[in-house]
């Protein structure tokens, strides 16, 4: 099948179909009563407009996606911690004397307004102690000179406050 460009009667485009997608077309040529062409060209625009509305929501898309699968992490994590707590509600003489009179650690999430370290990359020193603005389940970004960064929770060090 051969198109002719509307706007340029000298080019034209050859498109090879497989016998179902040209018996679909001839269907759709019936009920419509537009052309081969007409059909064709309507579905290119359709099929370009689209790609450009995909690149301009890719990011949304990819942030809806990463909240969504933070949010599934938390609920998964606090599940497991509900039941590891339960455990050893439920079964204090199986845990060793020992084990009971040491100090269980203190673990906090990551808030907005502490201060924390900055892994340095291909380094095993940190950077200068920064301020967290605001914080997810994964990553935390940090006020610096050069304005906002978001680094992963994982290379950074909390820095206990002075006060």
């Amino acid at each position: 099948m051969e198109i002719p460009d509307i706007h340029h009667p000298n080019h034209s485009l050859t498109i090879s179909l497989s016998t179902e997608l040209y018996a679909a077309l001839l269907e759709k040529v019936k009920t419509t009563g537009k052309t081969e062409t007409e059909l064709m060209i309507q579905g290119l625009q359709q099929v370009l407009s689209k790609n450009l509305s995909v690149n301009l929501d890719e990011k949304d898309h990819f942030d809806r996606l990463e909240a969504a699968l933070e949010e599934r992490l938390k609920q998964y994590v606090e599940t497991l911690i509900k039941e590891k707590v339960a455990e050893l509600v439920m079964k204090p003489s199986d845990i060793k004397s020992t084990e009971r009179v040491m100090p269980i650690p203190t673990i906090r999430a990551l808030q907005v307004g502490d201060r924390v370290l900055v892994l340095e990359n291909d380094s095993p020193y940190y950077m200068a102690k920064l301020l967290v603005i605001k914080t997810s389940l994964i990553r935390a970004t940090v006020q610096t000179d050069t304005g906002e960064q978001t680094f992963l929770k994982r290379d950074l060090r909390f820095v206990e406050s002075s006060a």
